[in-house]
């Protein structure tokens, strides 16, 4: 009796173990500030199918094409000064902020397809 209440906690706990392991092991794409200024346009997944995404034709970052074509300086401008629908954040953010987005969530987008 005891050796099979050891056995099943032994499988329960690797069960549980495995189930952590393969959660922690997937990547985040966004950022916490990413999901605050961003996805309400382009989605968490940086697809912009969002409804407001939608309405205002908001880039899709997975667009392999479009990665290869913006530079990063290109992409802090748009950014920082706004550019067609998407308004500026210059004033709402750092710098360094708007570089962390773009350096570590609109180009990791870019590794997602």
């Amino acid at each position: 009796m005891r050796q099979t209440r050891l056995l099943g906690g032994l499988v329960f706990g690797s069960i549980v173990g495995l189930g952590v392991a393969l959660y922690a092991s997937e990547e985040q794409y966004s950022s916490e500030l990413f999901k605050k200024y961003c996805a309400k346009c382009h989605g968490d997944d940086g697809r912009a199918q969002t409804m407001k995404g939608k309405n205002v034709k908001a880039r899709n970052f997975t667009d392999a094409e479009w990665q290869a074509d913006e530079t990063d300086a290109e992409l802090i401008e748009s950014v920082t000064e706004g550019k067609d629908e998407m308004p500026p954040f210059g004033k709402k953010l750092t710098p360094e902020q708007i570089e962390s987005l773009v350096k570590n969530d609109v180009r990791r987008f870019a590794k997602r397809d």
